[in-house]
């Protein structure tokens, strides 16, 4: 299979597929300047990375699984996240500003 073929199989972008390659994830042959994988070496690379079971425990259940409580009988409470607020020294409100903009407000 090709570069291409192996993206479109596992619904991946190409460069995706370039870097597994590159780092030994999915192993290829190079022929000139492609790429050639077998369609084997795809399916054992997606195989090793199937989950196994639930993929994620909700925090329902982690609480009920350390107390051995029943999972609908463990309260769970809200958390609000709200965004941090720095405190940022006199004289230098744009520091947090994105470079870009430093450049749009001529600020460089």
């Amino acid at each position: 299979m090709t570069v291409e073929q192996v993206a479109a199989y596992l619904q991946l972008n190409k460069l995706t597929v370039y870097r597994y390659i590159r780092e030994g994830r999915i192993p290829a042959a190079r022929l000139g300047k492609a790429y050639r994988i077998r369609k084997s070496d795809v399916d054992a690379f997606l195989e090793r990375h199937t989950l196994r079971g639930p993929v994620r425990a909700s925090v329902r259940d982690r609480r009920a699984a350390k107390t051995g409580a029943n999972p609908r009988q463990v309260a769970v409470e809200e958390v609000a996240v709200a965004p941090q607020r720095r405190e940022v020294p006199e004289g230098h409100a744009d520091i947090s500003i994105n470079p870009m903009e430093w450049v749009i407000r001529g600020l460089h």
